[in-house]
């Protein structure tokens, strides 16, 4: 399957009339790239196992929660690998565990619950210290694959996307820790990088992404051709009610979407929230770019922790 997806802005009611002729929108499907850990995921956990390597560690462990992209992404990662994987899994694990930690026990992968408050610690918390002490060498990995190590990873993959797939006036991009948005905008040759974030609240995160990119800028000593603060713009605006929520107007677009790109899934807690944001701006007249690309991170096993009623990609 090709991994560009050109999408018919006038089938989601961008009036053709006015603008919708003028406006090309194509999706980049990472998704399709990695078959273990699709979309953005094995790009922030390249680098992290690498070091994980070099510092001999025995044990690799890391965080998220019960549908964890991530945790899904990272257990498939290890699976061939000689590592112990442990994830410390946000939330009381109940008997019967979600589809993503089956898949984790399954992998081999160990789980250890944790309370939300302990869990917000991270590698401070209770749990961690227990896993710490039971275990030698642990090297953690941050929740969804963040860290430096993780924006260069994406920063790597920004380059190969240009090379791919060049010539876009702007990016649009899913954010959760805002990892591969910093990773997206430290890539020299990356145009505009539009940042949609799936959190509430999340107004904040914009600075987050720009010192992490600013920092990874830095560490290698290149020069942008325009600032990382012309190039980014973050909206917080499109988390629908919040993190993982799914409104009736966000059902009512994946629907839509759904209808005229079959073969092009879209997740409902990241890029299915990025591309509804996406639309609405093309749908109003305020997207300012002729030319598009929808960077899609994968996620799409997400879906399992909805009812099968509620994903409209299953009907087409």
């Amino acid at each position: 399957m090709p991994l560009l997806h050109a999408v018919n802005v006038s089938s989601l009611g961008v009036n053709a009339t006015d603008v919708g002729d003028d406006y090309v929108l194509d999706v980049y499907r990472g998704d399709l790239e990695h078959p273990e850990a699709p979309g953005n995921k094995w790009h922030k956990l390249r680098y992290h196992l690498a070091e994980a390597k070099a510092q001999n560690a025995s044990v690799i462990a890391t965080f998220g929660g019960p549908f964890s992209n991530h945790l899904h992404a990272f257990g498939n990662a290890l699976k061939p690998l000689s590592f112990k994987a442990i994830a410390l899994v946000r939330g009381e694990l109940q008997p019967r565990l979600t589809p993503t930690l089956r898949d984790l026990a399954l992998q081999g992968v160990e789980l250890w619950p944790t309370s939300r408050s302990d869990y917000r610690l991270a590698e401070l918390s209770y749990v961690a210290e227990m896993i710490n002490q039971k275990h030698e060498q642990v090297y953690w990995i941050p929740e969804g694959g963040g860290g430096q190590l993780g924006a260069m990873g994406c920063r790597d993959w920004a380059r190969d996307i240009v090379r791919f797939a060049g010539g876009y006036d702007a990016w649009v991009v899913s954010a959760g820790t805002g990892t591969t948005a910093a990773g997206l905008l430290a890539c020299e040759d990356s145009p505009y990088v539009h940042v949609f974030s799936a959190l509430k609240g999340a107004e904040g995160q914009q600075k987050d992404i720009f010192q992490q990119a600013l920092t990874l800028c830095s560490l290698e000593h290149h020069a942008l051709n325009r600032t990382l603060g012309e190039k980014l713009h973050f909206h917080s605006d499109s988390h629908e009610s919040g993190y993982a929520k799914y409104s009736p107007e966000l059902d009512e677009f994946l629907r839509q979407f759904a209808r005229h790109n079959s073969d092009c899934w879209l997740d409902p807690v990241y890029t299915g929230k990025s591309m509804f944001g996406l639309i609405r701006a093309m749908r109003a007249g305020k997207w300012p770019y002729r030319k598009t690309l929808f960077i899609h991170t994968g996620g799409l096993q997400g879906w399992r922790g909805y009812s099968g009623v509620q994903n409209p990609f299953k009907e087409f």
